[in-house]
């Protein structure tokens, strides 16, 4: 019994040490990616986004899944993938619309909007959503400010700025 028990044992230490837990993978990729004293490499950095959305899809109601979405939002920008980025926070507004970094993420999408596929519009849209939803938020004035000036060049925003100095 004694040598049934220990050959358990052995099987399910290396089936801990082989498992997929997707925590331990996004702790090896940060690893990978945040320690290293070069530019980030696109395909860490790709693969840690996707650890942190993995956990997320298999940990829904863990505290750590929404934090692991707005992280993913943060390298997937910093990889200049804007497509990825959005996906990921209308994910964060669907499913975790109460989180408190939600509203950075909202700001996210219309900055990504206006400076990635300059479409003013949606922009507009989503700084306006973002007055509505947060009036008093932490980006409300930078929110005010883009609505002001969205469309105006360099040019016109220094003879602007001239103008009210």
């Amino acid at each position: 019994m004694k040598k049934i028990s220990f050959v358990l044992f052995i099987a399910l230490f290396f089936a801990g040490c082989n498992s997929n837990d997707p925590a331990k993978k996004i702790e090896k990729l940060e690893k990978q990616l945040f320690t290293t004293e070069n530019a980030i490499v696109p395909e860490v950095a790709s693969d840690l986004v996707s650890a942190y959305c993995d956990f997320a899809d298999a940990n829904p109601d863990d505290a750590m899944a929404p934090e692991y979405l707005f992280k993913a939002v943060d390298v997937s920008m910093n990889i200049n993938e804007p497509q990825r980025t959005i996906s990921i926070i209308d994910r964060l507004l669907t499913e975790y619309p109460d989180f408190p970094r939600t509203q950075a993420a909202l700001f996210v999408k219309a900055f990504i909007f206006e400076t990635r596929y300059n479409n003013l519009d949606m922009a507009k849209k989503l700084y306006e959503q973002y007055l509505e939803q947060y009036p008093e938020g932490e980006f409300a004035e930078d929110c005010r400010a883009s609505v002001e000036n969205l469309g105006l060049t360099p040019e016109e925003l220094v003879k602007k700025f001239e103008s009210q100095n």
